[in-house]
């Protein structure tokens, strides 16, 4: 009942009050001293780490700030000739924004000054917290400083279009991006200074705009400048819903040098496209003419060379003396079977014979002899009719790819499947060598994989490699049914 009592008192209830507001608050005497302070001052000066002695009652405020000292003594004494000011009655307010000196965090406050009520003479002093509208105020400058730039600095022209495509308004932009004064285009009809080509489009982006108000239209068109040259403008057309008369609001952005860039680029990569085919085409007639002569010196080695020393052997039977006849017909047959080896080497006549499929066979079963490993050959589905072209070059892709499976990957068996597809021939080798990661090969290494790689180009086939490290390798050819058409 006694605290109940003490708390109703006048003088008591007017302190609870002053002690609940969140502001830092002090009462000046007419001198400037401080004769009384809340709750939130007195915390403040204990978080801030100053002496209470130095800043409660009993302590002249004014004093105080006249004699600050540090990075914020500017401020004080500022702050001290407006409380002045007020005390003397020479003005009815006064307020300074000003930092917070304290280092723990960036905060600001406003001091507030403002005259006590007559019979009392005095001031009150607040100090408010204004941190956040400062860092707001900042970011708004920040903002202001940004589209002022852009407004300054536009990459874009804004142009209002009546209808029938009236401009209505410019932006001042158009000087500095078209090279036209806004006031030269206003009052006239945009498709004045679009290319003919291109006003349709133009005109239909207008319609489109006014019919699906929500959507964006965007279009290219061609801008005539000062001097009857054009240049590529990218806009983006919208319906202005604001505006009561329908309007429609053109962003147009000059690309002229993407254009030409893109241009440029388009041209380069036709030229290199064309090298690439003039490459190919050049490689495939040089396979085929290379094929060619490999095939004549063949049949001349099978033929008439091997026809002569037939020839030979027969003579030197009959002219060499008692005894040396048998050394001289071994020789000479050495030698007929080395130019019949050297005639196979150029080019697998038995292509020509018995057709691709029994020519495969007939080399795996050499491979197996000669190398020491086991080479399983099997076919499905091929005929001797396969075109002369197509065989040839699969024939080359095995030879290339188990030469490979000996030499590189050394392995202990292989297999070789040929078959027939919907579209064309399939040809894969495979070994269980140690293999490679193809994505390590370092491109323009590796002669027979390009070698392969080029002749399966020019009869418009592919190759593939399926291998890994310790994993064998796996070469798969794929040509077509028809041989590709000879090269001009």
């Amino acid at each position: 009942m006694y605290a109940v009592s003490q708390v109703r008192q006048p003088d008591d209830l007017v302190q609870v009050a002053f002690d609940s507001l969140r502001e830092r608050i002090c009462v000046l005497d007419r001198s400037g001293s401080i004769v009384l302070t809340n709750h939130a001052w007195k915390q403040s000066v204990r978080e801030g780490g100053a002496d209470p002695a130095r800043c409660g009652p009993g302590v002249n405020y004014l004093q105080v700030c006249r004699i600050a000292t540090g990075p914020f003594a500017e401020h004080a004494l500022e702050a001290a000739i407006g409380i002045e000011c007020v005390l003397r009655g020479a003005c009815p307010q006064f307020a300074l924004d000003y930092p917070c000196p304290s280092p723990s965090r960036k905060a600001w406050f406003r001091l507030i000054v403002r005259p006590l009520r007559p019979p009392h003479a005095g001031a009150l002093v607040l100090h408010p917290e204004i941190t956040n509208q400062m860092l707001l105020a900042e970011k708004l400058r920040g903002a202001e400083a940004h589209y002022g730039a852009l407004l300054e600095n536009p990459v874009d022209v804004a142009t209002v279009l009546a209808g029938d495509g009236t401009v209505r308004y410019q932006s001042p932009a158009s000087e500095r991006v078209l090279g036209i004064r806004a006031e030269a285009l206003a009052g006239h009809a945009i498709f004045e200074f679009v290319h003919p080509d291109d006003s349709p489009a133009l005109q239909q982006v207008l319609r489109d705009s006014l019919r699906y108000p929500t959507r964006k239209h965007f279009c290219e068109y061609r801008f005539r400048n000062p001097d009857g040259s054009w240049r590529m403008l990218e806009g983006i057309a919208r319906k202005l819903l604001s505006d009561p008369v329908a309007g429609v609001i053109l962003n147009s952005r000059d690309i002229t040098h993407r254009k030409l860039a893109e241009r440029t680029l388009l041209e380069k990569q036709d030229a290199l496209r064309r090298d690439r085919d003039e490459w190919e085409a050049l490689t495939a007639r040089l396979l085929r003419r290379q094929e060619e002569e490999h095939r004549h010196v063949a049949a001349e080695l099978n033929g008439k060379l091997s026809q002569r020393l037939a020839s030979m052997r027969l003579r030197a039977a009959h002219m060499a003396a008692p005894g040396q006849s048998g050394a001289l017909q071994e020789c000479v047959a050495s030698l007929g079977g080395d130019l019949h080896q050297l005639g196979r080497d150029l080019y697998p006549a038995m292509l020509d014979h018995f057709g691709l499929a029994v020519a495969l066979r007939g080399y795996c079963a050499e491979v197996a002899r000669k190398r020491g490993i086991p080479v399983n050959c099997v076919h499905r589905g091929i005929s001797t009719r396969v075109p002369v072209q197509i065989a040839v070059v699969l024939h080359r892709v095995a030879e290339e790819a188990l030469e490979n499976a000996v030499r590189h990957a050394h392995a202990n068996q292989a297999w070789v499947t040929l078959s027939r597809t919907a579209g064309g021939i399939r040809l894969i080798v495979r070994d269980d060598g140690a293999g490679f990661d193809p994505a390590a090969v370092p491109p323009g290494s590796g002669l027979g994989l390009l070698a392969m790689r080029a002749r399966l180009r020019a009869i418009n086939g592919s190759l593939s490699i399926r291998s890994r490290p310790g994993g064998g390798t796996e070469v798969i050819a794929l040509t077509p049914l028809a041989a590709a058409p000879p090269a001009p």
